[in-house]
């Protein structure tokens, strides 16, 4: 009896190694987008998440994975500057895309909001605290009621009723 719950135990630590090096070696989501080797949206602070990484992915990596969507134009004012952004959103996968609108295509901030998706820290969205998020990144740059912002981190966590709902990530900087 000893032996085989030494056997199962060993077994277990072997199959969540072997899931860790998976992420680490920058796995691609599959074509439906809903999960990364089974688990929701593992998201990457500051580098990207379901494949699509900050700074190096662009528009039509994006519609690759998670497939066609209008891109809409939106403006944001960012360094006391307007810009026009391309956003491509996926509602029902929790995920909205901003591409900066110029013939790079490149995707420089990412929204995720779909309930069940962590980050490296296992922070997850619908279920983390204030607390949780302080725990796993501490103090943030600035912090207000319903968010905070981590600008070394290139993330910002915001909250509704206590608990995150969504994640907004940037490269870091």
């Amino acid at each position: 009896m000893k032996n085989t719950t030494i056997k199962i135990m060993l077994l277990v630590s072997c199959l969540v190694l072997v899931g860790t090096r998976a992420f680490a070696q920058n796995t691609v989501a599959p074509a439906n987008g809903d999960t990364i080797m089974g688990i929701p949206y593992f998201i990457r602070i500051g580098e990207g998440t379901g494949g699509v990484k900050l700074g190096i992915s662009t528009v039509s990596d994006v519609q690759k994975l998670f497939g066609d969507t209008k891109i809409r134009r939106e403006q944001a004012k960012r360094n006391g500057q307007i810009y026009t952004d391309r956003a491509l959103t996926y509602k029902k996968k929790g995920l909205k895309f901003f591409a900066l609108d110029d013939p790079s295509n490149i995707i420089y901030s990412i929204e995720v909001s779909m309930k069940g998706a962590r980050t490296e820290k296992d922070v997850l969205i619908g279920t983390s605290t204030q607390d949780d998020v302080l725990k796993a990144y501490g103090e943030p740059s600035y912090r207000s009621p319903t968010s905070f912002e981590y600008d070394g981190l290139g993330v910002v966590f915001q909250f509704n009723n206590g608990l995150l709902c969504k994640v907004l990530l940037s490269k870091k900087t």
